[in-house]
């Protein structure tokens, strides 16, 4: 069937449910009569209201089966669920009788999440925790880089929770769990526990300018993902959700100075309770766009900033490779698990620099006192056409950082030189170190060079 056409169908089905409303035997839910709410209609996924009583349950179905009758189109039943509340026993079992439907309980899911009136559960939030690990076993085996990893989280695995947040506020548990399973596949490629993050997870969300990765710090997001809410419901918008909320709860009151009503559900006190975010950051018209309410605008007023960092411009307006630019970052940290760091650490014993055997291997030594690299970058620099030779690491990071502050052709290239060279002396170190093999330095150079033109 064409969209148009069960479009057309579903139109009238919604006519058949809407007239029960004048029959004088049917009795609407009793928080359903005020707004003449008879059903709510997704695609192919209906929920129909009645009270609790076997008139009102029989005409809603034989609605339903005239809707059937007409159009060819049968709801399979085994498929549907009955649910009942603040109904005696006796009366729910001859509903239940009558209609043939399975009886179904609370929580179930509606469109992916659960629908429940009490506090969302860590049980409640299984198949969210479920779906990210199944993607992050699907990618496991995959040789990613620590680049492609981290965009798997901001595009992917953030992207499968940030539906749940902007429903209800997750328990603080589900979104550790998230967070360890985000942190584990960046650091190790698994999901399994580890200690090997080189760099904490509050830094990594963190903007750019403060030496982060911008990822979204989750509670946050979450909090005022759930706090838009408060923006509609003081608005008034034209949706049903906020139409029903008005009717049975807000009534005449100023949403914003009203106390919390009784009766509300767990999801419902929790958006009530958002009020006092959203009036505490001032003048909320500063995270209104075109009349509608921007979450990010206000996550960036709101979440932690941090310091900014002297070498930001060297990973923020870089042109280089992602996973260059990555190991740019550790390094610049000084997070890379150098021999001289493994030897700190009680991991190995002996820390020589793998390439020239003349003294301890740590960042600064490999990059650039290292005669091997030290050779490297010479040559990236004399077939660059750039007149200077290698120096220490802080004055390559300082003569960098001040070419990374214009937007000038040659600019950028000194800029991508710098960060590949970085990349590619670090991958000639792992090659030796666990390979045994070593390329020859203008090999490597050949390839830095092929490298940035490509990325100009």
């Amino acid at each position: 069937m064409s969209p148009f056409l069960f479009a057309i169908g579903m139109e009238y089905l919604s006519r058949c449910l809407s007239l029960l409303g004048k029959s004088k035997e049917f009795k609407f839910h009793p928080r359903c009569k005020k707004i003449d709410l008879t059903h709510l209609m997704f695609a192919d996924d209906l929920l129909m209201f009645a009270k609790g009583d076997d008139a009102s349950v029989s005409l809603l179905f034989e609605a339903f089966s005239k809707f059937s009758a007409a159009s060819g189109l049968e709801a399979n039943m085994m498929k549907s669920e009955l649910y009942l509340a603040g109904v005696p026993e006796s009366v729910a079992l001859s509903i239940l009788a009558k209609i043939g439907i399975p009886r179904g309980f609370f929580p179930f899911r509606y469109l992916g999440v659960p629908l429940s009136t009490k506090k969302l559960s860590f049980t409640d939030c299984k198949p969210l925790i479920e779906k990210t690990v199944a993607r992050v076993k699907s990618w496991s085996a995959k040789l990613l880089s620590y680049a492609g990893r981290l965009q798997l989280i901001r595009s992917v695995l953030f992207g499968i929770q940030l539906y749940w947040c902007q429903i209800f506020i997750m328990p603080k548990k589900v979104l550790k769990e998230i967070q360890r399973i985000c942190r584990c596949f960046l650091w190790i490629g698994a999901e399994g526990n580890s200690r090997k993050a080189l760099i904490a997870w509050d830094q990594l969300c963190l903007p750019k300018i403060c030496g982060g990765w911008n990822l979204k710090d989750l509670p946050l997001w979450n909090k005022l993902a759930v706090a838009k809410h408060c923006w509609d419901l003081s608005l008034k918008a034209d949706k049903l959700w906020v139409k029903w909320i008005h009717t049975y709860y807000v009534k005449h009151n100023d949403f914003w100075t009203m106390p919390i009503p009784n009766g509300l559900s767990w999801s419902l006190k929790k958006i009530w309770q958002q009020r006092e975010t959203l009036s505490s950051s001032g003048d909320l018209q500063k995270f209104v766009t075109a009349g509608k309410f921007k979450i990010q605008r206000m996550y960036n007023h709101l979440r932690h900033q941090g310091e900014s960092v002297g070498w930001k411009r060297i990973f923020c307006n870089s042109h280089a490779s992602p996973k260059s630019v990555f190991i740019v970052w550790l390094a610049l940290q000084d997070r890379l698990a150098t021999k001289e760091r493994l030897r700190r650490w009680n991991v190995i014993a002996d820390s020589v620099c793998c390439l020239c055997h003349s003294t301890d291997e740590s960042r600064d030594h490999l990059f650039f006192d290292c005669s091997y690299s030290a050779d490297i970058w010479n040559q990236v620099l004399q077939r660059s056409g750039i007149h200077r030779t290698a120096g220490t690491w802080n004055e390559e990071v300082q003569w960098v950082q001040k070419a990374s502050r214009s937007t000038r052709s040659k600019a950028r290239m000194c800029n991508s030189l710098f960060c590949e060279t970085v990349y590619s002396i670090w991958l000639a170190r792992n090659s030796k170190v666990f390979s045994n093999q070593l390329d020859n330095s203008l090999s490597i150079v050949n390839r830095i060079l092929f490298r940035v033109a490509c990325n100009s």
